[in-house]
Formats: structure tokens, sequence, C-alpha cells
């Protein structure tokens, strides 16, 4: 029985560690996943390194190629605006859930970090931070299992665009910075105020403005 626990944590521990590296760019779209190095990298069998990628297959974000092995899953310009059509669809139907359920200290402490945001926009950690804060908030309050797990799905899919931006730009340019800033604080206002319809139409808009921010910076980078 111990045995079999420890093998379900080490295939477990694969798949997310495999997850995570693709998520966060370290695997590039299209690169080949070779199983005989991953296993020897890992330290462990081929099996569990199958096991982890089937599993990856079944997320969208590795394909099986006859005859050439694995790829992490490319990403056109094409699958940004699927993604971005989605969470258009859904965010904010969320930020109105948000808006009505949420504690108010919680989301008054949130405010608060991202104005002294605005007054040092240099602070690029806070902004990291600032920023997963406001979209852990926006998922929190939902209690709609099947919406969560499809919302997990696209914002898996999120991370790795997000962090493709981020690794094409030349920089996190301050402006950008400033501009998701004042976005996430128009959002977070309508919240704090218990405005559902303008919580969801801010986070409409904060959506199409980063559509297209995405797309400028990964014009030359990725296909159509």
């Amino acid at each position: 029985m111990r045995r079999r626990l420890l093998l379900t944590s080490l295939r477990g521990q694969l798949y997310e560690t495999l997850k995570e590296d693709i998520l966060l760019n370290k695997y590039k779209p299209g690169a080949e996943l070779q199983i005989d190095k991953l296993s020897r990298k890992f330290g462990v069998s081929t099996t569990p390194i199958r096991e982890a990628l089937v599993r990856l297959e079944g997320d969208g974000l590795v394909v099986s190629i006859p005859n050439r092995g694995v790829q992490v899953a490319p990403i056109s310009l094409g699958d940004v605006r699927n993604i971005y059509e989605v969470r258009r669809l859904l965010e904010p139907h969320i930020a109105k859930i948000v808006a009505r359920h949420c504690e108010e200290e919680e989301v008054e402490a949130l405010y608060e970090k991202l104005v002294k945001l605005t007054e040092g926009p240099t602070d690029l950690t806070t902004y990291i931070n600032a920023d997963l804060e406001l979209h852990e908030l926006m998922f929190r309050y939902l209690s709609n299992t099947l919406l969560k797990d499809i919302l997990d799905q696209v914002d898996q899919h999120s991370i790795r665009v997000r962090y493709l931006v981020e690794s094409s730009a030349d920089e996190l340019r301050l402006e950008v910075v400033e501009l998701v800033t004042k976005e996430h604080l128009k959002i977070l206002d309508a919240v704090r105020k218990r405005d559902e319809e303008k919580a969801a139409a801010a986070t409409l808009q904060h959506l199409t403005n980063a559509e297209a921010r995405a797309l400028q910076t990964l014009e030359g980078v990725l296909t159509i």
C-alpha cells in the first residue's frame, strides 16, 4: 500500500512539475519532450513520464505527433483570440458574483495596494503579486464547480499566453503596468461599491485591452 501511495505521489509531482514548466514557458511552444531525456532528468523510469504526458495531452498542453513523439502544444494568434473570447464570456459574470458576495476588508486591502502601486509603478514584484491576488479574488467566491473546472482549464492557457507575452516583450514597460493597474482599480472600485454592472463592464474592458496588448506583442512571434 505504501509503495502504491509513493508511486501515486510521484506521478502527481511529475505531472505538476511538467505542467508548471510548460505554463511558465520553460518548455516553449513546439518544443520536443523526449521521454528518455525527461526520465534521466527526473531520475525515474519512462512509465511515470509517459503517464504524465498523457494527462498533459488531456489538458491540451502537449500533442502527440506520429513518428515524431510528444511536443509542447503550439500557440497561434487564433488561440490567443479564442482564449480571450472565452474569458470575455465568463469573467464579467464572475465579477458580478464577486461584487455581490465579497468581503469588504479583503477588497479594500487589495484596492489600497493597487493605489500605492500607481504611485510607484516600478515595483514589478508588487504589480505581479497584486495581479495574482485579483485573479484569486475573482475565483474565490464561485460555488459553481462546473464553472470552476472550466475556468481552471482556461486559466492554464491564459497563463501560457501571459508568460509568452512577457518573454517576447523587450521589457515589461512601465506604461503597461500603469494601464493595467488602473484597469484593475476600476474593477475593484465597482466591486467595493457592490455595483455589479460596472464591475462586469470594467472587467470586459480590461480583457478587451489585454487581448489587444497581447496580440500586438505576439504579432511577429506567432503564426495566424
